[in-house]
C-alpha cells in the first residue's frame, strides 16, 4: 500500500515536469544570444583568455561563432572553406585529441550561407569563465571534451565571437538543458553534440 502511494506521487511529479517543460519550451522560442555584448577575439599565440573572459563569472549558456573568411582569406568559395575547415578539424580529432566532432549534416547547411559568422559551438556550464577558457586553452592531452582552439595550428589568426546568456537560476540542472536544446536547434552549430 505504501509503495503504491510513492509510485503515484512520482508519476504525478513526472507529469508536472512534462507540463513545465512544454510551458518552458513555448516561452523560450524567442530567446537569442545578445550579439551586442559579444566578445570578439583573434586566435593568436599571445591571446590572454583570462583577461578577455574575466568579466564572465556566472552560470549559463554560451555560443562560439567562427568567421570563416578570417580563417582562409585566400580561398574564394564558402563551400571550399567549410570543407577545408572540416578536414583541418578532423586532423586533430584523429590524433587522440579529445574534442567535439564536426556534424556533417549541419556543415552542409552553411555551404550557401552568406553571413559573416557561422555558429560553431553551443554549450552550458555553471562556471562560464572556466569553461570558455578551456575551449581555448585546455591541454590537448586532457580528456575533457573542449574545442581546444589554441592547439589547432590551422586555425591561428581565425576570428571568433563568443556570446553569453547568463542564467543565474536555482534549478539550473533542470532548466538550462532545455534552453540549450532549443538554442542548438535554432542556431545549428557545426561542432558539438547530436
Amino acid at each position: 500500500m505504501i509503495e503504491k502511494k510513492y509510485i503515484d506521487v512520482i508519476r504525478e511529479f513526472d507529469l508536472n515536469i512534462d507540463n513545465y517543460v512544454i510551458d518552458l519550451q513555448s516561452k523560450i522560442e524567442d530567446i537569442n544570444f545578445d550579439i551586442g555584448t559579444s566578445i570578439v577575439f583573434v586566435m593568436t599565440s599571445d591571446l590572454d583568455t583570462k583577461a578577455i573572459f574575466s568579466n564572465i563569472k556566472k552560470q549559463g549558456l554560451y555560443l562560439f561563432e567562427l568567421n570563416v573568411d578570417s580563417l582562409y582569406p585566400n580561398v574564394k568559395y564558402r563551400k571550399t572553406k567549410l570543407k577545408r575547415f572540416a578536414d583541418d578539424w578532423k586532423k586533430k580529432k584523429n590524433d587522440s585529441f579529445f574534442s567535439s566532432s564536426i556534424i556533417q549534416s549541419r556543415l552542409k547547411k552553411y555551404e550557401q550561407f552568406n553571413e559573416e559568422w557561422i555558429p560553431l559551438y553551443i554549450g552550458k556550464n555553471k562556471n562560464l569563465n572556466k569553461r570558455l577558457i578551456e575551449h581555448v586553452d585546455l591541454d590537448p592531452k586532457k580528456q575533457t571534451y573542449a574545442m581546444k582552439l589554441r592547439h589547432r595550428p590551422s586555425f591561428s589568426n581565425a576570428k571568433y565571437r563568443v556570446s553569453i546568456l547568463e542564467l543565474d537560476v536555482k534549478n539550473y540542472d533542470f532548466i538550462v538543458p532545455h534552453i540549450e536544446r532549443v538554442l542548438r536547434d535554432k542556431y545549428v552549430p557545426i561542432v558539438g553534440k547530436q
